[in-house]
């Protein structure tokens, strides 16, 4: 027991109390709800130590107290100063770190110290420790880093609200900027959400290959659940994961999510913890989720990403920003690169850079950087077209003129096939309603993919060099003209 009967002591004795106001359940019954082992329990309330708070709270509801209040007291408590916590060894204590440090409670514990600070450890006062869901264990802070530059999308931010609620599904072509709205938000609830936050990219997965067990199981032992209790079956961890959600506060960012089934079993509504999908289409097979879709930046705040980036050349060539926002088609991430490599050369101006970009058959040559390529994201994106919808966007983007004709050979269905390339972010919606437009990024790339140089099937696409493209213009077909050709 705290022999200074302090904090430590009086929170024990609340545990206890609150424990025999529920009928004095064993701690072997405690550990089925809260998911930590009866031992870990016990030693919550026996006063030698102060428990972390993801067990501390386990113990609350596994004895159905109210959570929110008993976060309160644990803060308190925490905040008495010299306190030493249960799961970390050797013994720590919690002091008030300097801004940017880790606390000196995690410091005492080598393996839980990382080179760079973790997001939501370095957190004044007694929140750097609240990352130790168990024995041994760190709070997860999965998420990648948070990004820097972020211009703009404050109606998208507003519109997505708060922690808990219904998930979340942020969908828009390649490039638009989805990853950087969804970790600005995420780590905008971060310091909300006390269990963790959690993180998934399955892009590289097909449904072929992927393993939902293998994704919730990973998240499971994250959350602190011992191997021995995660069950056998998928549909069974999936119900583990969606129950500990339902009850502890933890943010989920599914990244580049591909079909409904990859994330349908993982989604709960929750009013305590968030998540967060992200995925090139708005994935209309998902029922209850809100939707937030994104388009390009508007032109000043293309403008302003430039000038945060290049300071003094956007101010010394206003109108070099501006052509260079155009030709970057206003999308964040050939903005991002662009500047990068921008910055790299100071020597080049805006003018130059947007006459390199201004010729069909250098402009992705440019838009590439180390591993972050304007192709290789159109191209993610193309290998996922079905095959009549690729050949359709073969013959908007190399059309010379402005119009679609009602009388051209377009496949039969075309409504379909238009809407699967504007899901896909290879048709975009021209200036006047029911026209439809294919982009120079496209356009480039489609004429990148000559057909003379293609030896291999088209979802495993080489990149050969760039052929001149046809003259870029807006496509007149509300959907009946362009089935018109068909029938």
């Amino acid at each position: 027991m705290d022999e200074t009967g302090g904090a430590v002591a009086e929170f024990a004795s609340g545990l206890r109390r609150l424990r025999a106001e529920a009928g004095n359940p064993t701690y072997r019954d405690m550990a089925r709800t809260a998911m930590y082992s009866a031992s870990v329990l016990s030693s919550a309330a026996n006063g030698h130590r102060l428990p972390t708070l993801p067990v501390a709270l386990g113990y609350v509801e596994a004895c159905r107290g109210n959570r929110e209040e008993w976060r309160r007291r644990w803060l308190a408590a925490a905040a008495g100063g010299g306190v030493p916590v249960v799961g970390a060894r050797p013994a720590v204590s919690v002091t008030e770190p300097a801004a940017g440090q880790v606390p000196a409670a995690l410091a005492a514990v080598p393996a839980l110290v990382p080179e760079q600070p973790v997001a939501g450890l370095a957190v004044a006062g007694v929140a750097g420790v609240v990352g130790l869901p168990g024995a041994g264990m760190p709070r997860p802070a999965q998420l990648p880093l948070r990004p820097q530059g972020f211009v703009g999308r404050s109606a998208e931010l507003g519109r997505l609200g708060g922690p808990g609620g219904s998930p979340v599904l942020i969908s828009g072509r390649v490039g638009v900027g989805k990853s950087e709205l969804a970790l600005r938000h995420a780590y905008d609830l971060a310091e909300q959400l006390v269990d963790g936050q959690l993180y998934a990219d399955l892009g590289p997965l097909t449904k072929a290959t992927f393993n939902l067990s293998e994704l919730v199981g990973g998240f499971l032992s994250a959350l602190g659940v011992p191997p021995e209790r995660i069950p056998a079956g998928a549909d069974q961890q999936a119900g583990l994961f969606r129950s500990l959600l339902a009850r502890r506060s933890v943010l989920v960012l599914l990244e580049n999510v591909h079909c409904e089934r990859q994330i349908r079993p993982l989604l709960a509504d929750s009013g305590t913890s968030t998540t967060i999908v992200v995925s090139r289409t708005p994935l209309l097979g998902l029922r209850d989720v809100r939707r937030i879709r994104l388009e390009p930046l508007p032109r000043a705040d293309s403008v302003e990403l430039i000038a945060r980036a290049l300071p003094e050349r956007a101010q010394a060539d206003p109108a070099g920003a501006d052509r260079l926002a155009e030709l970057c088609g206003d999308l964040p991430l050939a903005l991002d690169i662009a500047t990068r490599k921008l910055a790299a050369r100071p020597d080049i101006s805006l003018r130059w850079a947007a006459s390199r970009l201004d010729c069909p058959e250098t402009l992705l040559d440019w838009l590439s950087v180390g591993d972050l390529s304007m192709r290789e994201s159109l191209n993610s994106a193309h290998v996922q077209l079905g095959d009549r919808a690729a050949e359709l966007l073969d013959l908007l983007a190399k059309r010379p003129d402005s119009e679609l004709r009602a009388e051209e050979s377009i496949p039969a269905g075309a409504d379909e096939l238009i809407d699967e390339l504007v899901d896909a972010g290879m048709l975009g919606p021209g200036e006047r309603q029911g026209t439809y437009r294919v982009d120079p990024l496209v356009r480039a790339f489609v004429s990148d993919r000559d057909p003379a140089h293609n030896l291999q099937p088209r979802r495993e696409l080489p990149f050969p060099r760039m052929r001149p493209e046809p003259t870029a213009g807006q496509l007149t077909g509300p959907v009946e003209q362009l089935t018109a050709g068909a029938a």
